[in-house]
Parts: structure tokens; C-alpha cells; sequence
């Protein structure tokens, strides 16, 4: 529940009393927290929070004459509409058993309202005791009284167990009581003492900007510019969380005067026209002209606008946002309809819970503090009005505002019958100029190349002499997009993009040398950005520097584990990035000469292996062609340590013929053209188990090929590929119990596949070295094999720009791990 302390939920969920939480969102009554007693009572889990009471609990289907559900929810209306506790007589209501199935339940219920500071239904506390076993004994007659005196001695003692659990409770509370002023004290004092170093920041900062005299060079006034937009976006945060703590202090000074409301939105939104306008969308303005003016506190009028336009163009990425407003017989109603992305209808219920996020939405930006809508509710609850709001994902969300006309319902003492002053405007302002921010506008002035030389890493690029490396920065803020371009041009091509999806599309067009990128960031973050780079082959290798406010080591960790080549946590000082920047940008270059490298000598190896193993072919075929006809002609003259000898020269022919041919097949894979189609894997994996088996007739080798598996590739080479690693396999179940083979799909790697096997298996360590050429770990005879198969099967894989990886232990059977992209 919202508020309360994770400890203190504890304490709830542990309570020995079936108690469930609901919403007091009529009709459907959303159950958000539970005791454990309560789910083991109901046979349910914790997954069933977030449903509506009547969809988990439905009346009996065969009971005709059930009225459970119609009791309870005439209960819970009582509830909402007299605002005080309702207890019902003993109900018959069955539920659903753990088979599935309903059994007959009896419950003694009560409905307890828990109420806010303004006397609204914030929660309904729905607690119940099973009576089924007492309505039985009572059924059941004389005989089973004292089963039923039993049963009252437990009521009994679970009363007193619930009033100690009651104390428990209180106690609790007034610890979370004293933790809320605590908290309220600690914002309230914070918020004031950055207000004196944030004027100090943007006094200055605003008279450098407006001095005429002494003007500003092009790269200080964007320096300036920045800071000055930063310290003011700061100032807003802060503003905000002193309305908090004035709010939960109950000392929010409201003077409400009659305003024309009407002409007073029409202006606060018009603020946005110039955001709205950027970000690509059309801005609706439709406030009429109202009978009468309204009292309103026109300072928190103002912050209710601002923080539905803004969130409106947070959260809508194209179309329109339209803001009306519109008149009741009593009230005035102030509507802000969007076309975005909509919300989730689970997460409706929670949407103005201070500090809560819907999660995965995606909008212009990841900031944001979770706290507009929050405040937009009380303030509109100080005015006596209440905030509603209805949303369809995927085509948009509308926001409803409903103030009562007159003052009877407003404290007499803060209310006046004089108009109010004109209002400033700094709130809507503030927040139109970020809403400009998220737009992907930027202060004026260009880019500087004057600031933070490095001369170190210039005209530096592999294969390109006197080239400069390129740069692409990624960041949903367009601030410090700026801020790093201006850094890094002095020594890099720089190039933007907003988030992940954008600088995927960049990169794929022009591939950059190094990317500096963000963690937080909407549509796609940063881990997401490094994960999807990685699974590329033509970025694989690519360097990333991520960035984020997370700071510690576990921040750190995460960042490198989802494949960074670095992580800095802001904020960072130009010096370490600079150096960063230019280590990684150097490490690149000489990684992409050792490839060179590595590729040249393997095409030399190649071009030398074909050559060579060619020139052994004819010797070769001469040794083997003598020998078979010594033992043809000479069988008679020859005595069995001769024939022995001769068959030694025959196999160990055979055997070097087998390692020429490995060789040429290794040399032709690095030469051949790809032609790439669609092969059927299963097919083929099937054909190369039937040549195994007509082989060798003696083995019983259990093989499982799934079904459906396909790829897309040269279906000679695929057959190699099979043929190598299944073989592999075949060979070293030898002598296991029950062998069994596995040709299937990776669980989790896309375009993944995997051979797998029961046999002898190898050590862990060696796995570095089992795809070079003449690698062999098992010196018995039946092991015995060419000592590149496997050197074969990764210059395939590679080919197809994929990878490939095993994982074994001696004894305990080996997989063999490879993907295939299209």
C-alpha cells in the first residue's frame, strides 16, 4: 500500500487475521495487499493482487441460489457511501479449492473504510473469519456441541490474537507517523537549502547572459546557456518537493480568489506551443468563455496545467494533445486528451501514487521524478475537486480536472471575494522550457571546438590515415548531447542520436568507431542497446562506454555485464572521458590490425595447406597402391610379423589421406562463396544420423533431433557442420551406458542451436584451444580422429557470421553451442 514501509507490510502480510485491502474503484474493487492467512484461506497466491475482488471470487456457478458476490458488493457500497464500517451477517460464498473445484464456505465479514487526511476512501480493510466448521456443528446437531464449544474457545483465542496484532498495528502506524514527519521535515529543510545556492548560481549566470557590454564568445555562451537551463530544470525539482512537504506538513498556504479559469488555461497551455510545435505534434486549445469565474489558488491552477500538458507531451509521440475547457451545472471542468501511448489498465488504479512509474511505458525522455500527477491530485483536492482519468493504450489518454463553482466548499479564511493577481507564469514556463529540452531542442550558440583539447588520439583511425575516429553519443537529454559533442569534436566526429533505437538505426547506416551511451533511456536503454550490438556480427567487437547516475560498484558491475567495454558514473569530469574515449578508440584500432593479421596468416595457412596436401595426394596413393599389391601378390611368402607390418603402412595411409582431406575440405571452406537459402537442419541432421547408424550397425545410440529446426545458410557447409559435431559425438558415447545424442534449439540464444551428448566429455580448461586445427584431448585409439573437425565447424560458423561455443566436464558429456543469423 502506498506509503507504507517494507517492514511494516511485513508486519501486515504476517498478521494472523484474513484481512484483504481493496481499492474503492467501484464496480470492479481492485484487491491490492493480502495476509497470508487470507491467501491460504482462499487458496490463492499473490498473484491474484491487482485483479478485481469479483474476477477472482465469482458466485458458485451450480449454486442457483448463491448471493455472495451480490451481499458483498452491496456491503462495500455501503462503505463508499456512508464512509463508516459495515458488518454483515454470516455469508454463504464458495470458493474454488486447490483442484479447481468449489467448495461450500461460510464467512462471518466485515468492511472497515481507511480514510485520508480530507476525509476521502483511500483503502476498504475486508476482513473475514471461515465459520464454515461452526454453521456445520450447528447443522449437524447436538451431538457435535462440544466440537462447537471447541470452535468458540478458538474464536476466542484468535480474538485475543488479533488484538495484540491491533497493538502490533497502532504501534506501527505511529512509527510510520513519526517517519512521515520526519521525511516531511527532511525535504522541507532540504528543498530550502538549495534554494540559496541555486539563486546564487542563476543569478550570475542570467546577468552573464544578458550583458550586451562584454559578449560572450560562441562556446561560452552555450557553456553558460547549459548551465543555466540545468540549474533552472534543478530549481523546478526543488520547488516541487517543497509543495510536497507543505502538503504533508498540512501547511500548503492556498488563497482563492475568482479567476477567469477559462482564460487563465488558454494562456498556461499556450506556453507549450513552441515545445509541442518542435516535437512534431499539433497543440488543440478550446476554453470557451465560462458563466461565472472560479476560486481557485491561481499559483497551484497553474502547477495542475503545466504537469498535464507536460506529462501529455512526455507520453505522445505523434498526433495531437488538445486541452479544454468545459461547464457543469456545478463545476468547471478542465480536460488535457492526448494521442500517446496510453496506460495499461492494471496500472491505472496506482497512476497518482506519489514517486510510482509505469513501467516499460515509452515516452520522449526516462527523466522525471514520478511525483506531477501526484501532486496534480492533492492540489486539485485542496480546491475540493477531484481528478480522473481514462486511457486506452495505443491511442492515447485523457485527463479530467472537476472544480466546483463557488466557495462554500473552501476554508472561509484563505478564500476572497477580490480577483486574484495576475499570475507570473514562471511554473508553466519552466516546465514548456523542458518540455522544449525533451523536443531535442538546444540552447543556441553552435558547437565549440575550443573547449577541452586532446590532442592525443588525432588522425587516428585503422585503414584510414589522417582520418578523424567518429563518436556516437546517445542520451535521451539533449543537454548533455550537446554538452559531449562540444567535448569530443575537438578531436572526434561526433554524432547524436536520442536513445537506443535511434542510435541502432545509426549505426547500422554508418558504423562508428566508439559509442558513449546512457543507461537510462526510453524505448530502448542502454544495457539494451550494448546486448543488441553484441548479437550483431558486424558490431560484436564494437567498443561502448555506458554512463548513468547509478553510482557504486554494483552499478558498475551491472554495466559491464551486459557487455560494455566501460562505465562512468556521472558526474564525470571532461579529463576521464577524454582519456576513456581515446584508450578504447586505441585499443579498436589495434584489434582490428590483429585481425588483419590473424586473417592474412590464415589465408597464407590455407593457400599452403591446399598446395601441400595436393603434393601428398600422388605419393600417397603410390604407398597405398604398392602395399595392397605386395599382400595381393605375395600373401603366401609373407609370415604374419611381414603382413603385420604392411597393415600398419595401410591404415596409417588411410589415416593421412583422411588428414590431406580434412585439410583441403578446411582450405575450400575459406575459399568457397556463400549461397545462402533456407535449409532445413532437422533434414539434414536426420540424413547424417542414418550414415552413422548403416556405418556402424553394432552401435544403439539413442538420438533426438527436434523438429522445425531451420536456418538460413549454405546448406553444403551446414551439412559439414553436422556431420563434424554429430560424428564428434557418436565417437565419444562409446563406451557410456545408454548413449544419447541432442540436436536442438538453444533455450535462450537467438538463432541458436545445440549438439549435445552423454560420452567422455573434456576439461572445462581446454575449451579455449578445442577449435584450433590438431587439438586433441583423449589419446585412446577409438578417439582417435584428424584433428581439425572441429577447427572446420567454427571457420563454417564464422563464415555465417555467427559463433560457436561447448561446454563439458570429464565424464559428464559435452554440448556444443552455435548460432546462425539470417
Amino acid at each position: 500500500m502506498r506509503g507504507l514501509p517494507p517492514d511494516f507490510e511485513k508486519l501486515f502480510e504476517a498478521s494472523p487475521e484474513v484481512l484483504l485491502v481493496l481499492l474503492p474503484d467501484t464496480p470492479r474493487f481492485t484487491m491490492v495487499a493480502a495476509t497470508e492467512a487470507r491467501l491460504k484461506a482462499t487458496h490463492t497466491t499473490r498473484e491474484t493482487l491487482g485483479q478485481g475482488l469479483f474476477e477472482v471470487f465469482p458466485d458458485n456457478p451450480d449454486d442457483a441460489d448463491a448471493s455472495g458476490t451480490s451481499n458483498l458488493r452491496a456491503s462495500l457500497e455501503r462503505v463508499l457511501a456512508t464512509r463508516t464500517a459495515d458488518t454483515m451477517a454470516v455469508q454463504k460464498y464458495d470458493i474454488r479449492g486447490p483442484d479447481g473445484q468449489f467448495e461450500a464456505k461460510y464467512w462471518s465479514p466485515k468492511n472497515v473504510p481507511v480514510l485520508g487526511e480530507a476525509g476521502e476512501v483511500l483503502y476498504i480493510l475486508h476482513r473475514v473469519q471461515d465459520v464454515t466448521d461452526l454453521v456445520r456443528a450447528s447443522e449437524l446437531g447436538e451431538e457435535l456441541r462440544g466440537r462447537t464449544r471447541a470452535m468458540e474457545v478458538e474464536v476466542l483465542a484468535r480474538s485475543r490474537e488479533l488484538a495484540a496484532s491491533n497493538n502490533q498495528l497502532r504501534e506501527a502506524n505511529a512509527k510510520l507517523g513519526e517517519l512521515d514527519t520526519a521525511k516531511t521535515t527532511f525535504f522541507n529543510n532540504v528543498s530550502h537549502e538549495f534554494r540559496t545556492p541555486l539563486t546564487l548560481m542563476l543569478g550570475p549566470l542570467e546577468e552573464s547572459l544578458a550583458d550586451t557590454t562584454t559578449p560572450l564568445a560562441p562556446g561560452q555562451r552555450l557553456r553558460i546557456e547549459l548551465a543555466h537551463a540545468n540549474a533552472s530544470r534543478l530549481l523546478k525539482l526543488v520547488n516541487t518537493l517543497l509543495d510536497f512537504s507543505r502538503l504533508e506538513a498540512n501547511r500548503a498556504e492556498a488563497h482563492f480568489a475568482p479567476v477567469d479559469l477559462a482564460t487563465l488555461t488558454a494562456e498556461l497551455s499556450g506556453m507549450f506551443q513552441s515545445a509541442v510545435t518542435m516535437g512534431g505534434l499539433r497543440l488543440g486549445i478550446d476554453c470557451p468563455a465560462l458563466s461565472e469565474r472560479i476560486f481557485l489558488d491561481r499559483e497551484m491552477w497553474e502547477k495542475i496545467v503545466s504537469n498535464l500538458v507536460s506529462n501529455a507531451f512526455k507520453f505522445t509521440l505523434q498526433g495531437e494533445i488538445v486541452v479544454r475547457v468545459r461547464e457543469l451545472p456545478g463545476a468547471a471542468v478542465l480536460e488535457v486528451a492526448d494521442t500517446g501511448v496510453g496506460i495499461p489498465e492494471a496500472e491505472v488504479p496506482r497512476l497518482f501514487e506519489r514517486f510510482h512509474r509505469v513501467p516499460g511505458t515509452t515516452g520522449r525522455t526516462y527523466e522525471g521524478t514520478g511525483i506531477g500527477l501526484s501532486l496534480v491530485r492533492e492540489l486539485t483536492e485542496l480546491h475540493g475537486g477531484r481528478v480522473s482519468v481514462e486511457s486506452v493504450v495505443g491511442k492515447g489518454t485523457t485527463f479530467r480536472v472537476e472544480i466546483p463553482k463557488g466557495s462554500a466548499h473552501l476554508p472561509a479564511q484563505a478564500t476572497s471575494a477580490l480577483p486574484a493577481v495576475a499570475a507570473q507564469g514562471r511554473t508553466a514556463s519552466a516546465h514548456a522550457a523542458e518540455a522544449a529540452h525533451w523536443a531535442g531542442t538546444r540552447p543556441t550558440g553552435g558547437v565549440s571546438a575550443g573547449v577541452a583539447r586532446d590532442t592525443a588520439g588525432k588522425d587516428e583511425r585503422a585503414g584510414q590515415p589522417g582520418a578523424r575516429p567518429s563518436v556516437l553519443v546517445v542520451d535521451d537529454n539533449a543537454d548533455l548531447r550537446t554538452y559531449l559533442t562540444e567535448l569530443l569534436s575537438s578531436v572526434y566526429d561526433v554524432s547524436t542520436a536520442g536513445d537506443g533505437v535511434e542510435a541502432l538505426e545509426a549505426i547500422r547506416a554508418r558504423r562508428p568507431d566508439i559509442v558513449v551511451s546512457d543507461v537510462m533511456m526510453p524505448r530502448l536503454d542502454g544495457a539494451g542497446l550494448v546486448r543488441a550490438l553484441r548479437e550483431e556480427p558486424a558490431t560484436v567487437s564494437l567498443p561502448v562506454i555506458l554512463l548513468s547516475a547509478r553510482a557504486g560498484e554494483e552499478a558498475a558491475v551491472e554495466g559491464i555485464d551486459a557487455g560494455s567495454d566501460d562505465y562512468l558514473v556521472k558526474p564525470f569530469s571532461a579529463r576521464e572521458l577524454l582519456a576513456r574515449v581515446r584508450t578504447h578508440v586505441e585499443l579498436a584500432r589495434l584489434r582490428r590490425q590483429w585481425v588483419d593479421e590473424l586473417e592474412r596468416a590464415n589465408r597464407e595457412l590455407d593457400a599452403f595447406s591446399y598446395s601441400v596436401s595436393h603434393d601428398l595426394r600422388a605419393p600417397l596413393r603410390a604407398i597405398d597402391g604398392f602395399t595392397r599389391k605386395v599382400v595381393a601378390d605375395h600373401a603366401a611368402a609373407l609370415d604374419g610379423e611381414a603382413r603385420g607390418y604392411l597393415e600398419r603402412v595401410t591404415k596409417a595411409v588411410a589415416r593421412m589421406s583422411a588428414l590431406i582431406e580434412a585439410l583441403l575440405e578446411l582450405a575450400r571452406i575459406s575459399r568457397a562463396t556463400l549461397k545462402k537459402d533456407d535449409v532445413d537442419l532437422s533434414a539434414l541432421a536426420a540424413d547424417v544420423v542414418a550414415d552413422l547408424r548403416a556405418a556402424h550397425p553394432e552401435r544403439a545410440v539413442t538420438f533426438a533431433v527436434a523438429p522445425a529446426l531451420t536456418a538460413r545458410g549454405d546448406r553444403r557447409l551446414l551439412s559439414v557442420v553436422l556431420v563434424n559435431l554429430l560424428g564428434n559425438a557418436w565417437k565419444f558415447t562409446g563406451h557410456t551406458d545408454g548413449p544419447r545424442i541432442e540436436f536442438a534449439r538453444h533455450p535462450a540464444e537467438p538463432h541458436g542451436f545445440v549438439v549435445r551428448d552423454n560420452g567422455a566429455g573434456f576439461d572445462a580448461a581446454h575449451a579455449a584451444r578445442l577449435f584450433a586445427p590438431f587439438q586433441r584431448f583423449h589419446q585412446a585409439s577409438e578417439f582417435a580422429g584428424t584433428g581439425v573437425g572441429l577447427a572446420t565447424v567454427q571457420r563454417v560458423v564464422n563464415r555465417h557470421g555467427g559463433r560457436i561455443w561447448a561446454e563439458s566436464a570429464p565424464g559428464q558429456g559435452a554440448a556444443f553451442f552455435f548460432t546462425l543469423p539470417p
